[in-house]
């Protein structure tokens, strides 16, 4: 007779994978301070720098292709992005440790029409402070963290919607 041993991480992560609902997110608001620098490839092999959004609401969305809760979460990141086109607001997904191959695969796959960065060593999710996927961090136009999302959120949903309409709305 065969017996399995797992790990108790390995376990954890078939749980997860197997039980087909992934915990909600939370979003905190946050003391205002300066947003890390933030400058990595993006799919066509553009470096973007977080200066580029200058004056705008960013979104920057921390992200993995095998994280089901991050790929929950996408569809109400393309529905906010498409409801707030025109408006001084971007969203910009940085995936962690992937191949570009990969990234852009599944970018494709989801009809992802905003910028997707490649951070290929996770050295930017570090120093922003990340400790899971997905974490997600909104920042007001002035360049200030102003509101953390830990794990997935509807992004079009009431509150997190909100929260991104107040942001827009202290610059006008």
């Amino acid at each position: 007779m065969h017996r399995l041993f797992l790990s108790g991480t390995a376990a954890l992560v078939i749980a997860l994978a197997s039980s087909g609902a992934c915990p909600a997110g939370e979003l905190r608001a946050l003391e205002p301070k300066p947003a890390p620098a933030l400058e990595l490839p993006d799919l066509g092999g553009e470096t973007r720098n977080l200066a580029d959004w200058r004056g705008q609401v960013v979104l920057v969305n921390f992200w993995a292709t095998w994280c089901p809760p991050c790929l929950e979460e996408m569809p109400s990141l393309q529905r906010l992005a498409g409801r707030l086109r025109g408006q001084p607001f971007a969203v910009v997904a940085v995936n962690v440790a992937e191949t570009e191959r990969r990234v852009a695969h599944r970018a494709q796959q989801m009809g992802l029409d905003f910028p997707v960065l490649l951070d290929a060593d996770g050295t930017a999710f570090k120093a922003w402070g990340g400790k899971g996927l997905p974490t997600t961090v909104l920042i007001d136009r002035d360049g200030r963290m102003r509101y953390l999302g830990l794990g997935p959120l509807e992004w079009d949903g009431v509150e997190a919607a909100t929260a991104v309409e107040d942001l827009l709305s202290e610059g006008r």
